[in-house]
């Protein structure tokens, strides 16, 4: 089956209703009155002029001239002398006028002429004859635009739109709480907090949103707890580790021993300080960050700076691709570190044998959004692991015993991005290497 979102489920299960009820509808007015409205017309003109007739051939003179006057008074209607030279105009559009005129031709006579205007007055005109002489009866022309009416395409089409406009209201209705569900365990999913549901309206969705707000409070509060962990536990193994330095300078064990055991220790640091930049992402929120605006030549300029030890001694080659005068709209701290945590793990992942690590940065502005892309020329990543590799703690396998990451650096870039509104995308490029692209819409003060 089609997997067809509840938005329009609804909406074709309320048009489907409309469309039946109209046909039903339809049908019954059909059942309950077979009459043409043409054919009743046409009985009640030939009616009025029969009686009309009968009434003006059996009076007298004067009583003849106070019966049309009563005509006119009571029934609406009068009658005029037929004259060769009259201008006669058919009846108006919007009704059978060819069938009207048929019907009443076979209730009157042949010779029954049927208008709707004469000599530039409109009526619905009928003539009949009295002793050979030709009249008209003129009636009022809401007779026929009454029996005529709008045509029935008409009266449906308008009942149909209208019926499917409140279709798609009741289904907008009916659907947002649940889009508002769904958006609000999409950013809590991701790690980007969501804003409380409103918990009126319908007692099942106003349950639903409020054990949802409590969830979402649990898994705040538990992140919180866990970034206070993190930080203490990293700064507690800081301490040690600064002692197991000391002793390790003031030992009598080799140079070389030393080096080793000084890089081992600089490596668990490093794995500590990731620890703790990666509670720090989690812990703060949007809210609490600076909204300034960060000129982003200028960051990845002092970025390059700080990597000129590096680009001197040949390890790196950093090149940047940044218009003048881009901005953005946020923390430019935050900024950096997202750039320093690509650029380093370009450093340790995208060279290719002892050759120095060629990375690029390109910057542009599409809309209210500035994207980075920071590409290397390494080896790339195997397209299953792409997704993966956004995750806390997750590497490659060859990673985890030859370099040493702890599997944070690019979950740091992702939660960063994610508090505003941004996301980070991993590719393959088709020359070689791995491109990581940066999507952060400006920021907001709250």
């Amino acid at each position: 089956m089609l997997r067809v979102s509840l938005f329009w489920r609804t909406f074709l299960l309320i048009a489907a209703l409309v469309l039946f009820s109209l046909a039903a509808s339809w049908q019954m007015v059909r059942a309950f009155d077979r009459t043409p409205p043409e054919q009743r017309l046409a009985w009640e003109i030939a009616s009025v002029v029969n009686l009309t007739r009968s009434a003006l051939v059996s009076s007298a003179g004067e009583r003849r001239r106070a019966l049309l006057d009563e005509l006119a008074r009571d029934e609406g209607v009068r009658v005029a002398v037929l004259e060769p030279g009259d201008r006669v105009e058919g009846l108006p559009p919007g009704g059978d006028a060819a069938l009207l005129e048929r019907r009443l031709r076979a209730l009157l006579g042949s010779h029954t002429r049927v208008a709707g205007r004469v000599n530039g007055e409109p009526a619905l005109w009928v003539s009949f004859d009295i002793d050979g002489d030709g009249y008209w009866l003129a009636a009022g022309l809401e007779r026929w635009t009454r029996q005529a009416g709008p045509p029935w395409w008409l009266v449906g089409s308008l009942a149909l739109a209208v019926s499917l406009v409140g279709g798609v209201l009741i289904s907008r209705l009916v659907n947002r709480p649940l889009a508002s569900l769904a958006h609000a365990l999409g950013r809590v999913s991701s790690g980007a907090p969501a804003a409380p549901l409103p918990e009126d309206g319908p007692s099942e969705i106003a349950e639903v949103n409020r054990r949802f707000n409590a969830m979402a409070t649990d898994l705040a509060a538990l992140e919180a707890d866990r970034a206070v962990a993190l930080a203490g536990i990293s700064h507690d193994i800081r301490t040690p580790l600064t002692r197991l330095r000391m002793e390790i300078e003031l030992s009598r064990v080799s140079d070389d021993e030393k080096e080793s055991m000084g890089t081992d220790i600089e490596r668990i640091d490093e794995i500590v300080g990731k620890f703790v930049e990666y509670a720090r992402a989690g812990a703060a929120d949007h809210g609490g960050a600076r909204i300034e605006a960060v000129d982003v030549a200028t960051l990845v300029g002092a970025l390059s700076d700080g990597y000129r030890a590096r680009i001197d001694a040949g390890e790196l080659r950093l090149t940047s691709e940044v218009p003048p005068g881009l901005q953005w709209q946020g923390d430019a701290l935050e900024v950096a570190r997202m750039l320093a945590n690509l650029v380093e793990n370009a450093l340790r992942y995208g060279r290719r044998n002892d050759q120095p690590a060629d990375v690029e940065i390109v910057a542009q502005r599409d809309g209210q959004v500035v994207t980075l892309e920071v590409r290397d020329r390494g080896p790339g990543v195997p397209e299953g692991e792409l997704q993966r590799l956004l995750r806390p703690f997750a590497r490659l396998d060859d990673e985890r015993s030859e370099r040493g990451g702890s599997g944070l650096g690019l979950a740091i870039v992702q939660r960063l991005a994610q508090r505003y509104g941004g996301r980070c995308t991993l590719a393959n490029r088709p020359q070689g290497g791995l491109s990581v692209q940066i999507s952060l819409p400006d920021g907001t003060a709250r």
